[in-house]
């Protein structure tokens, strides 16, 4: 069979990926479940150092779900044809930029968003003002084990996995289906709702579509979207300091609705330029097969 004639995502369905999802995210919870029923694991049902562990466990058994249910079909995932390779002349500065501004779009993005929605439901804003990436001493039993495996999920499995699942695989399915302009439209919505950010990762999801398709390469989005995650990390860690209570946390948020309006107004332009600058024509050709020298879709 000739390399522009494998289409495996004939055989990767979106549906597929989802109901991968949940089974091996039920699996695991049982798994987890009967050890601690058992007392054969070393850690409480509700020790917060499960959740990075069961985040990687999940998102790294549906990529290898994904690459063993295409190869059992016979169009098995070409991963160099996916991957793409490393652009020689990347611009760093501007991939840099780039993330910048995108990262100042998505905080705008939240800021503004998260403020309307304190009016309705305060009470989910304020759970989600006090939530934070890394834990202190008083929050965990081993601090330290537990903010290394967070960094680890955050900076390397979600970027690389992440990436797989929605530019991989759902861009390229979805692409072949309805073409691929709705196909960047969708799996960005879906990052987005997943990620409970709509318009900031929305964009976000938008813009590392974009940089796939122009650079061929998906480990240009990966390397992005961990730069991306190391800078929220960073502003975690510098920020990280106990409030005196819920109420002065959301006062004080409402209070910085300017900061939110600042960095939509500093971010949008020069994202925007670069997503109309990049946006691709309709039967573009998906990076998979112009990585294989294919001159169109195959059918």
């Amino acid at each position: 069979m000739a390399a522009c004639d494998n289409n495996p995502f004939l055989v990767l369905k979106a549906r597929l990926v989802v109901a991968t999802f949940f089974a091996i995210f039920i699996g695991w919870l049982m798994v987890l479940g009967t050890l601690g029923a058992l007392e054969l694991l070393p850690l409480e049902g509700d020790d917060p150092i499960l959740a990075p562990i069961l985040y990687s466990l999940i998102f790294l058994g549906l990529c290898g779900s994904i690459l063993l249910a295409a190869r059992r079909s016979g169009l098995p995932l070409n991963l160099a044809a996916l991957l793409g390779s490393w652009p020689r002349r990347l611009a760093w500065v501007q991939l840099l930029w780039l993330v910048a501004g995108v990262f100042l779009f998505s905080l705008g993005a939240f800021q503004v968003s998260y403020l309307g929605l304190s009016i309705v439901a305060p009470g989910l804003v304020e759970a989600t003002l006090r939530q934070s990436l890394l834990l202190s001493a008083d929050q965990a039993t081993d601090p330290s084990l537990y903010n290394g495996l967070m960094l680890f999920s955050v900076l390397v499995v979600a970027p690389i996995t992440e990436e797989f699942i929605f530019r991989g695989v759902l861009l390229h399915r979805w692409g072949m289906k309805w073409g691929v302009r709705p196909a960047i439209v969708l799996t960005s919505v879906l990052f987005g709702v997943l990620h409970s950010n709509l318009i900031g990762l929305f964009v976000f999801g938008v813009v590392m579509s974009l940089l796939y398709l122009s650079t061929r390469s998906l480990l240009v989005p990966m390397a992005a979207h961990a730069i991306n995650n190391a800078i929220a990390s960073g502003i975690d860690v510098l920020s990280n300091q106990p409030t005196a209570n819920t109420i002065d946390t959301l006062a004080e948020f409402r209070a910085s609705w300017w900061l939110g309006v600042l960095c939509l107004l500093v971010s949008a332009p020069w994202v925007l330029r670069y997503v109309v600058y990049h946006w691709p024509k309709h039967r573009a050709l998906l990076p998979y097969f112009a990585n294989q020298g294919c001159r169109r879709h195959p059918e």
